[in-house]
């Protein structure tokens, strides 16, 4: 179950106490004793009322709390992302479709070699380096099959569900294409310089970036999707970047081994977070405005900070730790921390927001925008409600 924070515990003062004190000591006593007897005679009545106040909220949080359970196949290179109203589950013998009650609402049997997927806000979208088809999913639509000319390096889906699809292009060294919430073909870019590796669209999408490596070193490639020339780039000699996002709707975040770049929707270099001291051991490029970076002090063990940073690069939150993390996910303002022995989820500044310690069998976890989390365990998923 999820629980808030603790209460502080204020401890009084030992000594001899005035009549007058042990006077209201006593009346303060009996009201105690007049209201447990009362809320016992009317539990039923009051817990629903008080469930909406802070007193609510303390009295009657065992009742609230709820880990929900889903059933559906698990296997052991299962990925799962989220949608509003249920989930999308790939693994390398096909996918599911799984509404919020547990119903599987579509499947599908395919061999992927390398499964992935990638949660919009109503759909999602499953692939396969190398393959030559891509999934869309919906709880409306079911799950649909796209095919490509060439192989497929990566697909990104933004909070529109328009899908950006990086695929191999005869005579190029990669190609974008970027699909419309209808699935239509709006953009297309091709990459005569550099090795396409991954693209990114905003959130309103109207602005994409693309990530390639060139001889000179890594290139992020800046458009808008109103017109095919560049509005500018930014080139890493030092840094192979292998990951790219938009963290607003004027700030893209490149990631490498060693350190992030914070970059304008031109390619301008707004700011940069070295991490070379620690060691990367994952991150999330999904929160709302923010980036998160697990850095380990050593290259094994678990002792390791979580650190968040802005759309600007500047530090939101930091805090360290000595227990291995099994998984993290942001969405919204929250980001999920899913540790060897418990569940804690952070507001984007590191600051508390909620914790579960029942995480057996707990493989993967998915922050969802509302600050509740979704587990990935062996035999299903579990919604923890915060």
């Amino acid at each position: 179950m999820l629980l808030g924070d603790p209460p502080s515990k204020n401890k009084g003062r030992k000594g001899r106490r005035s009549p007058l004190k042990r006077a209201v000591s006593f009346l303060a006593l009996l009201v105690l004793v007049l209201g447990a007897v009362y809320l016992t005679l009317n539990y039923d009545a009051l817990s629903q009322r008080l469930t909406d106040t802070i007193v609510g909220n303390l009295l009657f949080k065992r009742e609230r709390e709820a880990a929900e359970e889903l059933k559906f196949d698990v296997y052991s290179d299962s990925v799962i992302a989220c949608l509003d109203g249920g989930l999308a589950v790939a693994s390398g013998s096909g996918m599911q479709l799984v509404d919020i009650g547990g119903e599987t609402v579509d499947s599908e049997s395919v061999i992927l070699q390398d499964p992935a997927v990638s949660g919009g806000t109503n759909r999602a979208v499953v692939w396969s380096t190398g393959s030559k088809d891509f999934y869309v999913l919906g709880l409306k639509e079911g799950i649909e099959k796209h095919k490509t000319d060439e192989n497929v390096i990566n697909v990104s889906i933004n909070k529109e569900d328009w899908i950006a699809l990086s695929a191999e292009e005869e005579g190029y060294k990669g190609a974008v294409t970027v699909y419309n919430n209808k699935l239509k073909s709006v953009y297309k870019w091709y990459s005569g310089e550099g090795y396409l590796i991954d693209a990114a669209l905003s959130d309103i999408s109207d602005k994409m970036a693309a990530l390639t490596i060139t001889g000179s070193g890594s290139k992020v490639t800046c458009f808008a999707l109103s017109g095919q020339e560049e509005r500018g780039s930014y080139i890493s000699e030092n840094a192979l970047l292998f990951d790219l996002a938009f963290l607003g709707p004027n700030r893209i975040c490149a990631l490498g081994e060693n350190s992030a770049v914070f970059l304008s929707d031109r390619g301008e270099l707004i700011s940069s977070y070295s991490f070379s001291d620690g060691y990367l051991k994952d991150y999330s490029m999904d929160g709302s405005g923010f980036l998160t970076l697990v850095i380990g002090k050593y290259k094994t063990g678990s002792a390791a900070s979580i650190v968040t940073l802005s759309a600007d690069g500047g530090v939101l939150g930091s805090i360290d730790i000595k227990k291995e993390v099994l998984s993290i996910s942001a969405c919204g303002k929250y980001l999920a921390v899913l540790y060897d022995d418990e569940l804690a989820i952070y507001k984007s500044d590191l600051s508390e927001h909620a914790r579960a310690s029942d995480v057996a069998n707990a493989r993967q976890v998915l922050a969802r925008p509302d600050g509740s989390a979704v587990l990935l365990t062996n035999s299903g998923a579990v919604v923890f409600s915060a």
